[in-house]
């Protein structure tokens, strides 16, 4: 065996047949030693394909041997011969970001083009890759977005920080400028992840402050303070919080609850009135007047979940942690139910489901539970990994690790599937956790960490089944027909994580998959409008617009 083809180690030429040999060598200790603790060397004769590749380095050639085996350096040290005379090849390989490229070949690229085109690479590094993306606004320069919410469908709200201090703005798409801006305490992000900016029934809200709500689970620190604001950036009401968190013993409630943390600070607008959980009480601001018109003691010493719904007569319909009160217009008590556990959802029918896969009615007192047989023949009650999602005519369940189901109205079920959502209400949940399933007009939308994207209609018809490998940040829809999905993103061509989003259309196409900077400044318009930060700038894309 002749000496090593320079520059690749590794590989060396047969003097005699003058083929290419790999010859790998593994082990622990000293080879050399009479009985080295592990050592082992071996020869693969490479074929006349990846020797091309060896003896005529090339780009192409490492487009058409990505998926060959070859040492683990190889690949680099053939960027290594190519760089200098390659280099405008090189430089549109980084810009063209192969996914299927192998990792280390991603990492030199990076290195690479970071080194020699550090104005471009910055470039790239503020404004994202969608070269269709519009700049909108520029702030101070230690000025940074976290977080961004429409508020009609040409403007939006965004809360800004310098240093310690904290802003709430808004601005006008149609006229490319920001029309308020004011002073805001510092937004809540210290605990759970909840959103601390949105837009509810016609009113701006935020969370502000922080209360401690642990020495030993940050998760448990919570907002001291709630906020609502008009449209117009003015104050109507400022509310210091009275959260409490109510922890449901699993020996108590075993068979039915299971051991989790539950949070009341969710709060419902109607028709201009607040309802927020306050201790045992609801309390009902008029934001018309801005003040405190009301207190409601809640019966039997129960929460307010922070639910309510209205009545076609009037009725305002409470959901509590452990039931539904319903109260006619002179505030008198008309249906109150209590089950003697907690529910994680109640629906339309009054139909309340627990973790452990039971449904009981509030109706006629009547349980269903839902269960799976093993092959074994032992079966076993389900547990729910998500929220229930209702739709017209039906209710879809995900449980965890063993697929999903889908029922009519009467429970019966009309279709099961293989897969299932993200687990968000096992024994370590906190109480406040993402959506993963959504529904539009005539559509549900699945989704599950590191395993896949699912969309199906109310018969049970799979439209979508796309496999992914990464978190699943949010999914929404911002007209009721299309769905956005945001997902973590990193794929070595920069050195920041960044976020992937994809827009899914009713009938289970990906209309746009865009790579943006971050997802916490991303808010999608009605029209599909999509703004996202990066540090101290704002820009806008046009979803519906797909980029050559």
């Amino acid at each position: 065996m002749g000496n090593a083809q320079n520059p690749f180690t590794e590989i060396y030429e047969c003097k005699n047949c003058q083929s290419l040999w790999w010859i790998r060598t593994r082990g622990t200790g000293d080879p050399r030693s009479t009985y080295p603790e592990f050592y082992e060397q071996t020869a693969e004769r490479i074929d006349d394909h990846r020797s091309d590749l060896i003896r005529n380095p090339s780009i192409s050639g490492i487009l058409s041997n990505k998926e060959s085996a070859f040492p683990y350096n190889f690949f680099e040290e053939v960027l290594e011969v190519l760089k200098n005379s390659k280099s405008d090849e090189l430089k549109t390989l980084y810009y063209q970001r192969d996914p299927s490229l192998p990792a280390n070949v991603k990492r030199w690229l990076l290195q690479w083009f970071q080194k020699e085109f550090p104005q471009e690479f910055q470039k790239i590094q503020k404004n994202g890759f969608p070269t269709a993306a519009n700049l909108l606004l520029t702030l101070e320069e230690e000025e940074i977005v976290i977080v961004s919410e429409f508020i009609t469908k040409d403007q939006f709200a965004f809360i800004t920080s310098k240093k310690d201090n904290f802003f709430l703005q808004s601005y006008d798409l149609t006229n490319q400028k920001i029309l308020w801006k004011i002073s805001i305490r510092r937004p809540f992000r210290e605990g759970l992840s909840i959103p601390i900016l949105f837009y509810q029934s016609g009113y701006l809200c935020s969370y502000q402050g922080f209360q401690k709500g642990s020495e030993y689970y940050p998760k448990l620190n919570r907002p001291d303070t709630l906020c609502i604001y008009d449209l117009f950036g003015n104050q109507i009401v400022s509310i210091q919080l009275a959260f409490k968190c109510f922890e449901i013993l699993s020996t108590e409630e075993r068979d039915i609850s299971e051991n989790r943390i539950s949070h009341n600070f969710c709060f419902t607008i109607i028709d201009d009135i607040l309802y927020l959980p306050h201790q045992s009480q609801v309390q009902v601001y008029d934001l018309k007047l801005g003040k405190l018109t009301q207190t409601i003691k809640m019966p039997a010493g129960e929460f307010f979940s922070g639910r309510a719904f209205q009545t076609e007569s009037g009725n305002i319909l409470f959901h509590t942690l452990k039931g539904i009160l319903g109260i006619n217009v002179s505030g008198e008590i008309i249906f109150q139910y209590l089950s003697p556990y907690h529910p994680v959802f109640i629906d339309s029918q009054f139909q309340f489901y627990y973790y452990y896969a039971i449904v009981e009615s509030a109706n006629t007192g009547e349980k269903k539970t839902f269960k799976n047989t093993t092959e074994f023949g032992i079966s076993l009650v389900r547990e729910l990994a998500s929220l229930p999602v209702e739709f017209p005519g039906g209710i879809y369940l995900s449980f965890s690790l063993d697929g999903s189901l889908l029922l009519n109205s009467h429970l019966e079920i009309i279709k099961s599937f293989p897969f299932t959502t993200t687990d968000t209400l096992g024994p370590h949940s906190f109480g406040i956790t993402k959506t993963p399933a959504i529904t539009t007009e005539d559509r549900i939308i699945i989704t599950n960490d590191f395993s896949g994207i699912y969309m199906i209609d109310f018969l049970g018809n799979v439209l979508l089944e796309k496999p992914i490998q990464s978190e699943v940040l949010s999914v929404f829809t911002f007209d009721g027909k299309h769905a956005v999905v945001l997902l973590s993103f990193h794929d070595d061509y920069i050195d920041k994580d960044q976020t992937e989003l994809l827009l899914l259309s009713p009938k289970g196409e990906i209309i746009t998959q865009k790579i943006l900077s971050e997802s916490k400044g991303i808010s999608v318009s009605f029209d599909g409008i999509c703004v996202f930060s990066d540090h101290n700038q704002m820009f806008e894309i046009d979803l519906f617009v797909t980029e050559n």
